[in-house]
């Protein structure tokens, strides 16, 4: 009776060792082609949000809003890069923002979004265009079929101005 009992454990114990090893492998090998891809993603979009810049150094985000969830100095004095987490219509949003050392938004895009296509996603292009045009979504009153979408992105926008000014002010 105990051998019909212990045979089945042993063996499903021993199978399981063996995947759980089989998959400690599979991460060691992988984790690191993983992380260079994420690394990858994350310069590029740096780069995105202020092209001009010639590199970026993290900057200690304790005493910004703990909606900041990544800042970076470039190092050519271009600016700075703020990765703003905030609740939209949808849930979270990430946006990535570029500040000039003057203060003004040079770029905003979106990292990761739940909203609305078509409604709260249309604030998306009204930001790269106002952006293209000198501009932010700071100044705009409102956008039909949009409004908590739009303020998200405006406490996004004004979170990193924040930020830029406690760093700055530091």
């Amino acid at each position: 009776m105990k051998k019909e009992f212990v045979l089945p454990i042993l063996a499903l114990s021993l199978i399981c060792l063996v995947m759980a090893g089989a998959l400690a492998m599979v991460n060691s090998i992988t984790y690191p082609i993983i992380a260079e891809g994420a690394a990858q993603r994350a310069e590029a979009a740096r780069r995105e949000v202020i092209p001009h810049a010639e590199g970026f150094i993290p900057v200690d985000i304790e005493s910004l809003s703990t909606s900041v969830l990544a800042a970076y100095a470039t190092t050519n004095d271009a600016g700075y890069v703020f990765i703003v987490s905030v609740r939209g219509y949808g849930g979270e949003m990430r946006i990535i923002v570029g500040v000039d050392e003057d203060g003004a938004i040079i770029r905003s895009v979106v990292l990761a979004h739940s909203e609305t296509v078509g409604l709260g996603t249309g604030i998306f292009d009204v930001a790269s265009d106002r952006e293209n045009q000198g501009g932010s979504l700071l100044d705009v009153d409102a956008i039909s079929g949009s409004t908590i979408t739009l303020h998200a992105y405006q406490e996004a926008l004004g979170g990193a101005l924040e930020a830029f000014e406690t760093i700055r002010g530091a």
